[in-house]
């Protein structure tokens, strides 16, 4: 009786088969590649598509694209380096260039470390937008570079053009690192591998790269006109942005950061419907940071503020404003909150609670948990919503009195609204709400009952046998 046996790859495709009428007979015929796809191979991970989610291609296109243009206004902006640094000019001190290099390279480690302790933490929940910032802090620096040979007289203004563009520099190093590394993680599905998606992407940008050093060869050669040059140079830029404009917005993140809590909370507050992670894709921002920060506005759009997550200090902090501002505070099972108004501006403040490790049944990625962040923010959102009417008569007395009228959300609400995100392709686990370290509050004494080990076990057993 024959038999067919097939090894095949992660994406389903036959690699080889085995056929014949018993296990020693059995013959292999390998499967041949057409060159093309032999050739993709190389560049794409394995098992494409089925190892990476279906924006990952757009992204990438568009990525390559943006980091084609970049490598030529790079050769650009180098030579406008050389020539500002003195190179074949006799009167030029190589000693000089050498402080001036120096000099740029501290500065720049130090902005380094300062940019990623001030925003290290919050570059994975805004991953687009970082990722977007990244190139535009890229690009300036060129820019910048491009002003290097009218210095050549000015050491001191040299001095301050090569260390403003080693800072822009070593933020869109960290910003770039960073973000890419969550972009990545964003791509990879279970069971595939980040390392060799990672490893494949290296593949693509070396590509592209040489390709640009290639095409911008021969544009350094036959450019030389400084006012063409700036001409050319803004065309680059503008079109990589552009390109990396169009990638990052073609991502489909499903971790609800801050701005995409609250269109899919607003939604469901004005309409009862639960937005998908592809029709928020549609209606984020990028190039806004603050609308990712903490924006929020009433159901009229009269009242507009801000909302973070903080400490108890900072939630105390807003009762006691002055200058006209009415502050309130507010306890729940999981958080207290702070908010203040004047006019028709607000600020909220929200400090999570310590979750308890004893007696507190573990709850699912859809239930609704009393101090997670996502709860917090989903009340948050519902304050702002509800603004116009809560200030009718006190903040307060509304909050305490009349929360069941104006259609503020239970407990059981919640949880079903969680579960509903959950199906929707949201994922709850992830916390990507706090963009600071984290801070929790313990309500109590101060100190936490340690954990016994085994050791501490069989000591007090010990030591109450001798009792």
């Amino acid at each position: 009786m024959s038999r067919n046996i097939y090894d095949i790859d992660p994406a389903g495709n036959v690699l080889c088969t085995y056929n014949g009428e018993s296990q020693e007979s059995l013959r292999a015929h390998q499967t041949k590649l057409p060159p093309l796809h032999a050739l993709l191979n190389a560049f794409l991970p394995a098992g494409y598509p089925h190892s990476v989610h279906p924006d990952y291609l757009p992204y990438q296109t568009y990525d390559s694209l943006q980091a084609f243009f970049s490598s030529i206004s790079s050769l650009l902006a180098n030579r406008a380096v050389l020539e500002g640094l003195g190179v074949g000019d006799a009167s030029s001190s190589p000693t000089a260039a050498l402080i001036l290099k120096i000099a740029s390279d501290t500065i720049a480690r130090f902005a380094t470390i300062l940019f990623a302790h001030r925003l290290g933490t919050a570059i994975e929940p805004e991953c687009k937008s970082f990722r977007f910032l990244a190139d535009l802090l890229n690009d300036a620096a060129q820019l910048l570079d491009l002003v290097m040979p009218a210095m050549v007289e000015r050491y001191g203004l040299k001095m301050v053009v090569v260390v403003g563009s080693g800072v822009l520099r070593s933020w869109c190093g960290v910003a770039a690192g960073a973000s890419k590394a969550s972009l990545s993680a964003h791509f990879v599905t279970r069971g595939s591998s980040l390392g060799e998606l990672n490893a494949k992407e290296a593949s693509q940008e070396t590509v592209v790269s040489l390709l640009g050093m290639l095409v911008g060869s021969l544009v350094v050669k036959e450019v030389q006109d400084r006012q063409v040059v700036w001409v050319l140079m803004v065309g680059l830029l503008g079109v990589h942005l552009l390109m990396n404009y169009w990638g990052v917005r073609s991502v489909r993140c499903r971790t609800l950061n801050r701005q995409r809590a609250t269109m899919v909370v607003r939604s469901w507050l004005e309409n009862g419907k639960v937005l998908g992670p592809e029709e928020v894709r549609k209606r984020e921002s990028i190039l806004q940071l603050r609308t990712g920060f903490g924006r929020m506005a009433s159901k009229s759009g009269e009242y507009t503020g801000t909302c973070e997550f903080g400490t108890y200090g900072d939630v105390k902090a807003l009762k006691g404003w002055k200058g006209g501002y009415h502050g309130y505070e507010f306890e729940t099972e999981g958080y207290f909150m702070g908010i203040c108004h004047r006019g028709g501006n607000f600020c909220m403040r929200i400090a999570l609670k310590e979750e308890e490790e004893e007696g507190q049944e573990k709850k699912t990625s859809t239930d609704a948990r009393a101090n997670s962040p996502l709860e917090a923010w989903f009340d948050a959102v519902s304050h702002a919503y509800h603004f116009d009417s809560a200030l009718k008569d006190g903040l307060e007395s509304h909050y305490e009195n009349e929360v069941p009228l104006l259609g503020y959300t239970s407990e059981e609400q919640k949880g079903t609204v969680f579960a509903a995100l959950a199906a929707a392709g949201w994922d709850l686990e992830t916390n990507a709400l706090e963009t600071r370290s984290p801070v929790r509050v313990r309500v109590g004494d101060g100190k936490k009952v340690p954990i016994p080990s085994e050791k501490d076990l069989i000591r007090q057993s010990q030591v109450s046998k001798k009792d």
